[in-house]
Protein backbone atom coordinates (compact mmCIF):
# COMPACT_ATOMS: atom_id res chain seq x y z
CA UNK A 1 0.00 0.00 0.00
CA UNK A 2 1.18 3.34 -0.79
CA UNK A 3 0.80 6.22 1.98
CA UNK A 4 -0.68 9.59 0.77
CA UNK A 5 -1.52 13.13 1.98
CA UNK A 6 -5.30 13.20 1.81
CA UNK A 7 -6.90 15.66 4.07
CA UNK A 8 -10.50 15.83 5.78
CA UNK A 9 -12.04 18.93 6.01
CA UNK A 10 -13.34 19.62 10.04
CA UNK A 11 -16.83 19.00 8.31
CA UNK A 12 -16.81 15.98 7.30
CA UNK A 13 -14.71 14.76 10.50
CA UNK A 14 -18.11 15.44 12.66
CA UNK A 15 -20.32 13.54 10.18
CA UNK A 16 -18.10 10.24 9.96
CA UNK A 17 -18.05 10.46 13.85
CA UNK A 18 -21.50 9.38 13.91
CA UNK A 19 -21.43 6.83 11.50
CA UNK A 20 -21.29 3.03 12.68
CA UNK A 21 -18.08 0.90 12.60
CA UNK A 22 -17.23 -0.14 8.89
CA UNK A 23 -19.72 2.16 7.50
CA UNK A 24 -17.76 3.33 4.59
CA UNK A 25 -18.21 6.85 2.71
CA UNK A 26 -16.88 8.63 -0.08
CA UNK A 27 -15.30 12.19 0.44
CA UNK A 28 -14.64 14.49 -1.99
CA UNK A 29 -11.97 17.21 -2.16
CA UNK A 30 -14.21 20.23 -3.78
CA UNK A 31 -12.17 21.68 -6.72
CA UNK A 32 -9.57 18.86 -6.94
CA UNK A 33 -9.90 15.19 -8.94
CA UNK A 34 -9.14 13.62 -5.66
CA UNK A 35 -11.79 11.32 -4.02
CA UNK A 36 -11.18 8.95 -0.96
CA UNK A 37 -13.33 5.94 0.65
CA UNK A 38 -13.12 6.41 4.05
CA UNK A 39 -14.40 3.89 6.76
CA UNK A 40 -13.94 4.01 10.69
CA UNK A 41 -13.21 0.87 11.90
CA UNK A 42 -12.06 -0.65 15.34
CA UNK A 43 -8.76 -1.64 14.98
CA UNK A 44 -6.22 0.43 12.44
CA UNK A 45 -3.82 -2.54 12.80
CA UNK A 46 -5.76 -5.22 11.39
CA UNK A 47 -5.58 -3.29 7.96
CA UNK A 48 -1.95 -2.25 7.93
CA UNK A 49 -0.40 -4.92 5.92
CA UNK A 50 -3.67 -5.87 3.89
CA UNK A 51 -3.28 -5.87 0.52
CA UNK A 52 -5.99 -4.68 -1.04
CA UNK A 53 -7.26 -3.50 2.38
CA UNK A 54 -10.99 -3.16 0.27
CA UNK A 55 -12.87 -4.84 -2.53
CA UNK A 56 -15.37 -2.15 -4.14
CA UNK A 57 -17.97 -2.42 -6.98
CA UNK A 58 -20.88 -0.18 -8.54
CA UNK A 59 -24.38 -1.62 -9.50
CA UNK A 60 -27.39 0.80 -10.88
CA UNK A 61 -30.72 0.06 -10.79
CA UNK A 62 -33.83 1.97 -12.21
CA UNK A 63 -37.15 1.91 -10.00
CA UNK A 64 -39.99 1.42 -12.21
CA UNK A 65 -40.58 4.75 -11.88
CA UNK A 66 -37.33 5.66 -13.79
CA UNK A 67 -35.31 6.77 -10.82
CA UNK A 68 -31.76 5.84 -10.97
CA UNK A 69 -30.08 4.37 -7.65
CA UNK A 70 -26.40 3.81 -7.44
CA UNK A 71 -25.42 1.27 -5.23
CA UNK A 72 -21.73 1.38 -4.09
CA UNK A 73 -20.70 -2.17 -2.06
CA UNK A 74 -17.74 -2.97 -0.66
CA UNK A 75 -15.62 -5.64 1.20
CA UNK A 76 -13.33 -5.05 4.04
CA UNK A 77 -10.45 -7.30 4.36
CA UNK A 78 -8.53 -7.40 7.74
CA UNK A 79 -6.08 -9.23 9.03
CA UNK A 80 -7.50 -10.25 12.49
CA UNK A 81 -11.27 -11.70 12.27
CA UNK A 82 -13.68 -11.83 8.97
CA UNK A 83 -14.62 -9.87 5.96
CA UNK A 84 -16.62 -6.63 6.40
CA UNK A 85 -18.70 -5.55 4.23
CA UNK A 86 -21.91 -3.40 3.69
CA UNK A 87 -23.15 -1.06 1.16
CA UNK A 88 -24.42 2.83 0.33
CA UNK A 89 -26.37 4.58 -2.10
CA UNK A 90 -25.52 7.15 -4.44
CA UNK A 91 -27.97 9.70 -6.09
CA UNK A 92 -26.97 10.57 -9.71
CA UNK A 93 -29.69 13.24 -9.65
CA UNK A 94 -27.45 15.18 -6.65
CA UNK A 95 -24.58 17.27 -8.15
CA UNK A 96 -22.37 16.79 -5.66
CA UNK A 97 -23.15 12.75 -5.93
CA UNK A 98 -22.77 12.69 -9.97
CA UNK A 99 -19.22 14.52 -9.19
CA UNK A 100 -18.24 11.92 -6.55
CA UNK A 101 -19.39 8.97 -9.08
CA UNK A 102 -17.23 11.17 -11.99
CA UNK A 103 -14.16 11.25 -10.10
CA UNK A 104 -14.40 7.51 -9.16
CA UNK A 105 -14.73 6.30 -13.19
CA UNK A 106 -12.08 8.58 -13.92
CA UNK A 107 -9.50 7.30 -11.48
CA UNK A 108 -6.43 4.60 -11.77
CA UNK A 109 -6.55 4.54 -7.80
CA UNK A 110 -8.85 4.93 -5.06
CA UNK A 111 -7.27 6.93 -1.88
CA UNK A 112 -8.97 4.57 1.08
CA UNK A 113 -8.86 6.24 4.50
CA UNK A 114 -9.08 3.68 7.78
CA UNK A 115 -10.07 5.96 10.69
CA UNK A 116 -10.14 4.67 14.68
CA UNK A 117 -12.91 4.14 16.21
CA UNK A 118 -12.89 7.53 18.19
CA UNK A 119 -11.48 9.07 14.90
CA UNK A 120 -8.27 10.45 16.87
CA UNK A 121 -6.12 8.60 14.36
CA UNK A 122 -5.69 7.00 10.86
CA UNK A 123 -3.91 5.34 8.25
CA UNK A 124 -4.29 6.36 4.48
CA UNK A 125 -3.24 3.98 1.88
CA UNK A 126 -3.72 3.93 -2.17
CA UNK A 127 -5.31 1.03 -3.71
CA UNK A 128 -5.26 0.42 -7.56
CA UNK A 129 -8.33 -0.03 -9.44
CA UNK A 130 -8.78 -2.59 -12.23
CA UNK A 131 -9.20 -0.50 -15.84
CA UNK A 132 -11.65 -3.15 -17.24
CA UNK A 133 -13.63 -2.64 -13.97
CA UNK A 134 -13.55 1.16 -13.77
CA UNK A 135 -14.54 0.96 -17.64
CA UNK A 136 -17.91 -1.02 -17.23
CA UNK A 137 -18.18 1.21 -14.10
CA UNK A 138 -18.59 4.55 -16.41
CA UNK A 139 -20.39 2.78 -18.82
CA UNK A 140 -23.32 2.20 -16.24
CA UNK A 141 -22.52 6.13 -14.73
CA UNK A 142 -22.98 7.06 -18.96
CA UNK A 143 -26.01 5.44 -19.11
CA UNK A 144 -27.23 6.84 -16.06
CA UNK A 145 -26.32 10.28 -17.48
CA UNK A 146 -28.44 9.70 -20.78
CA UNK A 147 -31.36 8.29 -18.70
CA UNK A 148 -31.56 11.56 -16.77
CA UNK A 149 -31.98 13.24 -19.71
CA UNK A 150 -34.87 16.10 -19.32
CA UNK A 151 -35.01 15.50 -15.64
CA UNK A 152 -33.83 17.91 -13.35
CA UNK A 153 -30.75 18.13 -10.57
CA UNK A 154 -32.17 18.11 -7.23
CA UNK A 155 -30.23 19.70 -4.69
CA UNK A 156 -31.75 18.96 -1.29
CA UNK A 157 -34.30 15.80 -0.40
CA UNK A 158 -35.25 13.97 -3.29
CA UNK A 159 -38.46 12.01 -2.75
CA UNK A 160 -38.31 10.17 -5.86
CA UNK A 161 -34.59 8.62 -5.04
CA UNK A 162 -35.94 7.67 -1.51
CA UNK A 163 -38.79 6.15 -2.90
CA UNK A 164 -36.41 4.38 -4.94
CA UNK A 165 -34.09 3.19 -2.25
CA UNK A 166 -37.37 1.63 0.01
CA UNK A 167 -38.02 -0.02 -3.10
CA UNK A 168 -34.74 -1.25 -4.05
CA UNK A 169 -34.34 -2.46 0.29
CA UNK A 170 -37.78 -4.68 -0.24
CA UNK A 171 -36.84 -6.04 -3.37
CA UNK A 172 -33.45 -6.96 -1.91
CA UNK A 173 -35.06 -8.53 1.57
CA UNK A 174 -37.65 -10.02 -0.78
Amino acid sequence: METTGFSIGKESWALLREEPLYSARFIDRAGTDELALVVRVESLEWFLEMHPPVFLDLVSWRSPRGAWVVIVSYQLHPSFGGTKDGSFYVNPRQEAEAELLHKLTHQESLVVVFLSEDCESHYTSKVMLDPQVVMTWRQQVEEIKHGLKGRGVVEEHDEEFAAAVCELSMHEEG
